[in-house]
Parts: structure tokens; C-alpha cells; sequence
């Protein structure tokens, strides 16, 4: 039995095997008592690795460790993480999986478009027009009645008379009304 074929079935028997490689490992395991015996032995000593209490080490140690080699807590035999690790974990899958999904988005929607037959008579399409002239007339008018009120209340009024004050202030001030010359 070959170092690679040996490191197959480790990886299964511990649980960080991809699901394909696992549905490989275990037929393979069905036709050669060698590996299945292997595969065997070598679970018993996953779940005896697994059993083992970190009761000694404090959380910070813990996670410092977990950090370092990367590992993630697998449920045995989830279907969900083998389908999670064999689909998201490669961007190739994720891509062509939103690509796909954008595919069926856009075609349900050029597909399934109803066809719209609706005829208008000439007198809809009059009024239709005089309703937009209308309703365009009404908006023109408010703008211009917005602009006024914001160029004589509210530019003259609030905004440049406190304006011209303040300079008045200070040119007093810069051509010496100040006659202690300090800031009041």
C-alpha cells in the first residue's frame, strides 16, 4: 500500500476527508479488507484522539493552538460541511454556481415575459398628454416659486445681511475703532 493511498484513509478515518474522497475511500474499503481494516483501526484512533479533555489548558492556549493549525470543528459524518467544504471552498464552484444563478434569473425573466396587447384609442392618448402637460405646468410653477422665495427670503435675508455685518465688524476693527487694540 502506497504513502498516499495510506494518508487517503487517515484523512477519512479522521474526519477532514472532502465527501468525494470519502465515497472513494469507503467503496474502495468494501472491495479491499486491507483498507478496510486500516480504515477501521484508524478511526478507533480518531475517536480516541477526539475523546481527549483539554481540561489542563487554559481558553487562551486553547485557541492559540486551534489558530495555529487551522482546525475546525466537523460533525462526524455531516453531510452539510462535506457539501459546504466540496462547493464553497473552491471559488471555481461558487462562481459558476452564481453564475448559474444569474442565468436562470435572466432567462425565467426574458422566458416568461407576458406579451403586453393593450390598444389605446386616440382620445386616451389626447388626454394622456394634456394629464403630462398639466402635471408638468403645475411642477414648473413650484420650482419657480421655490427658487424666488429662496433668492429673496432666504440669500438676502439670512445668508448676505449677516454676511455684510460680519465684514463691517472686522474692517471697523482692522482700521483701529479698537482702540485698546486688544480682542474683545
Amino acid at each position: 500500500m502506497d504513502e498516499k493511498l495510506l494518508n487517503r484513509i487517515i484523512s477519512v478515518a479522521y474526519g477532514d476527508a472532502s465527501f468525494i474522497e470519502k465515497l472513494k475511500i469507503y467503496s474502495l474499503a468494501k472491495k479491499n479488507s486491507e483498507v478496510k481494516n486500516l480504515l477501521e483501526e484508524y478511526k478507533r484512533t480518531a475517536n480516541q484522539t477526539h475523546s481527549i479533555k483539554l481540561e489542563n489548558l487554559s481558553e487562551e492556549v486553547i485557541e492559540n493552538i486551534k489558530n495555529v493549525t487551522n482546525t475546525k470543528h466537523y460533525q462526524e459524518n455531516s453531510i452539510f460541511n462535506d457539501f459546504y467544504s466540496f462547493v464553497f471552498r473552491r471559488p471555481v464552484f461558487t462562481s459558476a454556481i452564481a453564475v448559474m444563478i444569474i442565468l436562470a434569473m435572466v432567462s425565467t425573466f426574458i422566458v416568461k415575459r407576458p406579451e403586453i396587447h393593450q390598444q389605446y384609442t386616440q382620445q386616451e392618448i389626447e388626454n394622456a398628454d394634456k394629464q403630462v402637460k398639466h402635471s408638468l405646468a403645475l411642477i414648473a410653477g413650484v420650482f419657480k416659486k421655490t427658487s424666488l422665495t429662496v433668492e429673496k427670503d432666504v440669500l438676502t435675508d439670512r445668508v448676505s445681511i449677516p454676511i455684510k455685518e460680519s465684514f463691517n465688524l472686522v474692517n471697523e476693527y482692522l482700521q483701529g475703532d479698537n482702540k485698546n487694540e486688544k480682542v474683545n
